[in-house]
């Protein structure tokens, strides 16, 4: 893409709106936009949100030379169980695999041992096992019975599925009889999408590995006809440039790419966010940062260390493990939308559940008879009831009142100011416990980051959540509210590739891992070039997961570019291993013979970022004409308080809590005591004390 030509497209689709970003290469300007999703028409929100930017902004639709999109649409179809209609095979004897799952219970079952987990994604009739084998050296142990073969195929057919899921024992070391399986039903089903295991997730542990296969059968469907419909409405409004799906590793890939494992896409909404903050913080001289991203529907936080975010191999959908490369951004209910009622002793619960965008909040006005975090705020006097998402929703104070009072203050016999400031307290500390959560409980100290808010609601508590933790700096981006859209539309190329070997380390021939690495780096190098990435943009890196033997996690051990020095950092290995075992656990034990678990490649297409540029600064104190009554966390009455328009804050300017300042996709709440600057990449930065942080 030709930098200083054109304008690119970042979409965040998400559980309530659907944020576009148009940023113009050359300058780097962005214009934003939110559309309230309507039903399941998320494609029409997307070609509405572009041709409202087009409008605006007075450019025609071939200006537009690159999108980038993020969507939830898969995560939802699983939440929502709204899939395909699905099918597993896998060995005779093995079917029940998903039901039986791990030994361990999720921690919030432990104790209730009446409640079962979540029904799985394929019902037991079509989870059908077939006799074959692959042994542990990855050897054939028996060969696939075709009559068994063909009864599962006949009864796919009968069935009407949609979409099969193929995982064998160790095919993870030898796919030959996946392969024959998909050939055998492509051969009588040419119409059926078909996931392979040992094509989306070449790793042992047979149960991570079957429920993510069927993570993505499920949603490849779903997803294939959403992509393929937008492709067909962006052509239609005259958009004919690329479209890169944004994934939960935060980077953009090739549709087709994506397609290959759509498990991808899942929970990828929230990598964005990140990406955006770890740029333009980054470029601002922030390195460490905690990131806490409250929209319509949950709360992510995600810790970044010297501009790079956490990663995680393995997360949970619906009590599912996924095992796929993704930043390790921690979710919980805690969102706009969340409902917020009392349990039965008489506490304040603020989630998981949420409204949504439809009936959404009650201040709404679309039915909506829950009380949730927005409507709080709005009461509180946080929001702007006239200009809330930029116009796109007027908001009900009044509808707001009557559903804290009958669902909050009238169960606890409480009045109204002191249910909406009890309310505001609980959903601090909860917001500061997910933040210790990936900060305190690994060894880190949350004092030694700075906090960045974001999306619509992180604005709103950055403040309280920063005293109650004891952060002592707060950074706010431009486009707060879109933030998510605005990573997608600036993130690189990227690629995670896997090969289990499961071997103690001595026992491990040089050459054989070196062949190993050399035939994922071509399948990168091809992944890559189909995405036209010219080969002097590409960053390739290796690593390995290795463990003592005899535990039952492994440590990632970088390893660099695999180059003339490669042999130089596999005689390294053991030595970093060792070192990193005792940063993330305190103790190591050089004498234990090593077990290599998996190799890895990971790969960056390098894009050329829109230009950015630092304003001269021009110190001043903001004043402000407006205030209006807010009743600020810890109150017990409402105060006049000012109100900034975040527009007019210059380059340099100075303001002082309490105030709030207001913009389009969001706003802050500055406390007393509490200073905000505006920096020279217009980043409103809020100081809690004058000396603030060393980062």
């Amino acid at each position: 893409m030709n930098k200083s030509n054109g304008y690119r497209i970042g979409v965040d689709v998400g559980g309530t709106f659907t944020d576009v970003i148009l940023i113009q290469n050359n300058t780097g300007n962005v214009s934003v936009t939110k559309i309230l999703n309507r039903d399941d028409k998320r494609a029409d929100a997307v070609i509405e949100g572009i041709d409202r930017l087009l409008l605006l902004k007075g450019i025609e639709a071939d200006q537009i030379n690159w999108i980038g999109h993020g969507t939830t649409i898969s995560t939802n179809a699983v939440i929502e169980r709204k899939g395909a209609k699905t099918a597993l095979i896998t060995n005779k004897n093995f079917r029940d695999i998903l039901e039986i799952g791990r030994f361990s219970r999720p921690p919030e079952l432990i104790y209730r041992t009446h409640v079962n987990k979540p029904s799985p994604l394929v019902p037991r009739y079509l989870r059908l096992g077939v006799s074959c084998r692959i042994n542990r050296d990855g050897k054939v142990s028996s060969s696939v019975d075709d009559g068994e073969l063909q009864n599962a195929i006949s009864l796919i057919k009968a069935e009407n599925v949609e979409s099969v899921a193929v995982c064998f024992l160790f095919s993870f070391l030898n796919p030959i009889h996946e392969n024959q399986v998909r050939i055998e039903l492509k051969n009588v089903l040419p119409h059926l999408e078909i996931v392979l295991s040992s094509e989306i997730n070449r790793e042992f542990r047979e149960y991570p590995r079957t429920s993510t296969t069927v993570f993505a059968a499920y949603v490849a469907p779903v997803l294939r006809r959403y992509i393929s419909g937008l492709r067909d409405k962006l052509r239609n409004n005259g958009v004919n440039c690329p479209l890169y799906i944004f994934q939960s590793n935060g980077g953009v890939a090739e549709p087709d790419i994506v397609m290959r494992n759509p498990a991808l896409t899942l929970l990828s909404g929230p990598a964005g966010a990140v990406i955006g903050a770890t740029q333009i913080c980054g470029q601002a001289g922030y390195k460490n940062l905690i990131t806490m991203d409250i929209g319509g529907t949950s709360l992510d936080v995600c810790l970044v260390q010297n501009s790079k975010a956490d990663l995680s191999t393995s997360r949970e959908i619906d009590k599912f493990p996924i095992s796929t490369p993704m930043l390790d951004v921690h979710t919980v209910g805690a969102g706009g939308g969340s409902i917020i009622r009392t349990d039965e002793v008489g506490r304040i619960k603020v989630g998981p559940e949420s409204m949504g965008a439809h009936p959404g909040p009650a201040c709404y006005g679309f039915g909506g008879d829950q009380p949730t975090l927005t409507d709080v705020n709005l009461l509180m006097g946080l929001l702007d009831p006239s200009s809330f998402a930029n116009g796109e929703v007027q908001l009900d104070e009044k509808r707001s009142e009557e559903v804290i009072r009958e669902k909050i203050s009238k169960p606890l016999g409480i009045d109204l100011y002191s249910a909406i400031v009890g309310i505001y307290r609980v959903v601090t500390n909860q917001i500061s416990e997910e933040i210790r959560t990936i900060t305190m409980e690994q060894g880190r100290d949350p004092r030694d980051y700075a906090l960045v808010a974001f999306g619509g609601g992180g604005p709103l508590h950055a403040a309280g959540v920063a005293r109650e933790l004891g952060i002592g700096k707060v950074i706010i981006p431009k486009y707060p509210g879109l933030f998510s859209a605005r990573g997608i539309a600036t993130a690189d190329f990227s690629h995670d590739y896997v090969r289990s070997i499961v071997q103690p380390l001595e026992e491990i021939k040089e050459k054989n891992i070196a062949s190993i690495f050399s035939e994922m780096i071509t399948h990168a190098n091809l992944d890559l070039e189909k995405e036209g990435i010219e080969s002097n943009r590409r960053d390739i890196s290796c690593s390995f997961d290795m463990r003592y033997i005899g535990q039952t996690t492994e440590v990632n051990v970088p390893l660099g570019k695999y180059d003339e020095d490669w042999k130089a950092k596999f005689d390294q290995a053991p030595s970093q291993f060792h070192k990193i075992h005792e940063q993330l656990y305190t103790y190591s034990v050089p004498n234990e013979p090593i077990e290599l678990v998996n190799i890895r490649v990971f790969s960056i297409g390098l894009l050329e970022k829109p230009s950015t540029r630092s304003i001269e600064s021009t110190s001043s104190i903001a004043s402000s004409k407006n205030s209006r009554l807010v009743l600020l966390p810890g109150e017990k009455t409402q105060i006049q308080v000012p109100v900034f328009k975040r527009e007019n804050l210059k380059i340099g300017s100075k303001l002082f809590g309490p105030a709030i300042v207001e913009e389009s996709s969001s706003s802050t709440l500055l406390l007393d005591e509490m200073e905000i600057i505006i920096d020279a990449y217009e980043n409103m930065i809020i100081n809690l004390e004058p000396s603030g942080i060393s980062l």
